[in-house]
């Protein structure tokens, strides 16, 4: 356990790093509202067409770019208009390279796009230097990238670290719902320790320095970087392209650079992002509702109102979320979370020839899986444990609602996910805030060590997703879905040590 207290201990110190945010303050640096129906020169320019995917129909033609009610336009269009060009699909994009570029602080946008399979929208930044950098050796940020008719938007980083070693931990994309159809703010916040995204307002995504940024795991402090804007058509993945929905265009409202101000506090947020802080009242008292039932086992509906939680469903989840979402002295906001699991199986399986936990770990790990909602623990009893101890452990999970089996093979449509195996890697990420995959899966542990944990918590995450856990209403999301979305919030929750909130009855 030493293991585990030592790296909570770290990682909540990372963590919190990254919610400093909220302190820091911003002053409006430079923007370009494009009202004035032409490119400022000093600023933006048409980028090239290369080889790379997302530029491989870029062209200069003023076909492709426009000024409407105030936005800047860059459509994606069947080229018959450009005898010159032989390619068949032209579009439009402009950056910000050797030009300008941002450093730390807020980049934000607010822009609308056209939905049309081979469409591929993106607001994203790179690194400005005078120096050649090899991508992705420098970073890149993706703001915002659209693909196919998918309800969200991706938000990502790229570096060395994801790119080529292919590491997961931490996880480098988040996947929000947006507003399809109309005008959304899609924005970044650039820190020496983090990399933090939102949508309309609300947090999505944090990027955090991770082990002091080892193996090139985090560049997004070395240099400031340049924003693109393109409106690609082809190379997102789709089958083929839907010519009958071009031509295509993503609308630019506004860029706005809100500068970091390191030197003093003085400066007040600007108001467009400012988040009033609900008030927290101590968790006093649950109520159950005997009466509202759910075909779902795992569904849930839960309203905290002035401290008192009513709980209908699933009790053991609800609590769970309840602990999710109080701070350390049990103070909570009012909330409502209408909830339920994407799949049914959501387990770890234990391979007892390489992973042999103590019996205070086995502990630790049935606490944190009922934390985050995992249902099913593969374990054939093996290790050195007095019998005495197997009952405990077995009676302690039955007690977080997690069911214990010896083998899942007879368990159909479900996977077994390694996640330090680079082919699986990439399912997992599919299934972020969308369908898991069939019944659901197994993650593999080998070990309960501190890359074990945070991968335990991603996983859980990725197949957990349902009810509202994310979901947006009159283009907002609630401060309980939006914490329930994403899994480095819950960090918060631990102490320096592995003392986990359980969800337990005594309050």
């Amino acid at each position: 356990m030493k293991r585990l207290s030592v790296f909570f201990f770290i990682l909540v110190g990372v963590m919190m790093s990254s919610y400093a945010q909220e302190h820091r303050r911003y002053a409006l640096k430079w923007h370009d509202e494009f009202d004035t129906g032409v490119l400022d020169p000093t600023v933006w320019s048409k980028p090239w067409r290369s080889q790379s995917n997302w530029a491989i129909h870029q062209s200069g033609n003023e076909a492709v770019y426009g000024f409407e009610d105030g936005d800047l336009v860059l459509w994606g269009k069947v080229n018959d208009f450009d005898a010159n060009d032989t390619a068949t699909i032209l579009t439009g994009g402009v950056w910000s390279r050797n030009r300008k570029a941002f450093g730390y602080g807020r980049v934000e946008v607010r822009a609308k796009f056209d939905v049309a399979q081979g469409f591929w929208p993106a607001i994203w930044m790179l690194p400005q230097s005078n120096k050649y950098i090899r991508w992705p050796h420098g970073g890149e940020i993706d703001i915002m990238e659209h693909f196919r008719d998918y309800d969200y938007v991706n938000q990502t980083v790229h570096s060395n670290y994801t790119y080529h070693l292919k590491q997961r931990v931490p996880p480098h994309a988040g996947f929000p719902l947006y507003n399809e159809g109309d005008y959304n703010t899609y924005a970044v916040e650039r820190f020496p320790d983090s990399v933090v995204f939102s949508v309309n307002g609300q947090r999505t995504f944090c990027y955090p320095r991770y082990h002091e940024g080892d193996e090139g795991q985090f560049p997004f402090s070395n240099y400031d970087y340049y924003l693109i804007l393109d409106a690609q058509v082809g190379c997102d993945g789709s089958p083929s392209i839907d010519m009958s929905k071009l031509p295509v265009a993503l609308r630019i409202d506004y860029v706005r650079y809100y500068e970091l101000d390191t030197k003093s506090d003085m400066i007040p947020e600007p108001k467009d992002f400012q988040q009033p802080k609900a008030k927290k009242k101590k968790l006093r008292k649950i109520v159950y509702d005997q009466e509202t039932h759910y075909e779902n086992p795992d569904e849930y509906h839960l309203v905290v109102k002035c401290g008192k939680a009513t709980i209908s469903g699933n009790r053991k989840w609800a609590k769970s979320t309840l602990m999710q979402l109080t701070d350390e002295n049990l103070r909570i906001a009012n909330l409502e979370v209408h909830d339920y699991a994407a799949c049914p199986y959501r387990g770890i399986t234990l391979d007892a020839q390489k992973c042999r936990l103590s019996a205070e770990e086995m502990t630790s790990l049935l606490d944190l899986m009922a934390l985050y909602k995992l249902n099913y623990l593969q374990w054939d009893g093996e290790g050195d444990f007095a019998a005495e101890e197997i009952d405990k452990l077995r009676e302690h999970a039955r007690d977080c609602g997690i069911t214990i089996v010896e083998d899942i093979s007879h368990i159909p449509d479900v996977r077994l996910l390694n996640l330090r195996d680079d082919e699986q890697v990439s399912a997992m990420n599919q299934v972020f805030l969308n369908k898991a995959v069939g019944n659901g899966a197994f993650l593999y542990l080998d070990s309960f060590e501190a890359d074990d944990v945070v991968t335990l918590m991603a996983f859980a995450e990725r197949y957990w997703r349902g009810g509202d856990a994310g979901a947006v209403e009159d283009g907002v999301v609630s401060p309980a879905a939006s914490s329930l979305a994403n899994f480095m919030e819950k960090v918060k929750i631990h102490s320096g040590d592995l003392n986990i909130k359980t969800a337990s009855d005594d309050f």
